[in-house]
């Protein structure tokens, strides 16, 4: 095994259950003014996003760190999109453009549950150290996600 295959093996699982229909939750992952209003979780300002929810198609979205104003980009490239079931596309985030590439993969699957919404979310070939940060922000984004469709915001 190579380092570089030894450094992009950790992976991220989660599941969180929405009180919301799947066709929201996932309105929320695909649109680019619904997921602008949580993608930032309450870390972060929105600066500029863009959702192109098909293969090929790209998500690219802007921030600013509301603590130190950095400015982040995140983006990847859609592989996999099947309505209202799963979606799965590179991911990859940077200060400066200019970075090595080194994007990981998130698979998202949804799963309805009636007037309820099952997501599992995988974010697999990270780095380690990569590992606790992603989770962190995972679980702020999908809080705020989860504020929004309780008060019917989204």
């Amino acid at each position: 095994m190579t380092e570089k295959t030894e450094m992009l093996t950790a992976v991220l699982e989660l599941t969180r259950s929405f009180n919301a229909p799947v066709k929201r939750v996932y309105r929320a992952f695909t649109e680019s003014e619904r997921m602008a209003k949580w993608g930032c979780g309450v870390s972060y300002e929105n600066l500029a996003i863009d959702v192109d929810p098909r293969p090929g198609g790209v998500l690219h979205h802007r921030v600013v760190s509301k603590q130190d104003r950095s400015e982040w980009t995140f983006f990847g490239v859609f592989q996999e999109v099947e309505p209202n079931q799963k979606l799965s596309y590179s991911f990859d985030w940077k200060r400066d453009w200019r970075e090595p590439h080194t994007p990981s993969l998130v698979e998202l699957t949804f799963h309805d549950r009636g007037v309820r919404t099952e997501l599992e979310v995988r974010h697999s070939q990270m780095s380690e150290p990569a590992l606790e940060s992603t989770e962190r922000h995972w679980n702020e984004f999908i809080g705020v996600l989860e504020q929004l469709l309780d008060a019917g915001d989204l």
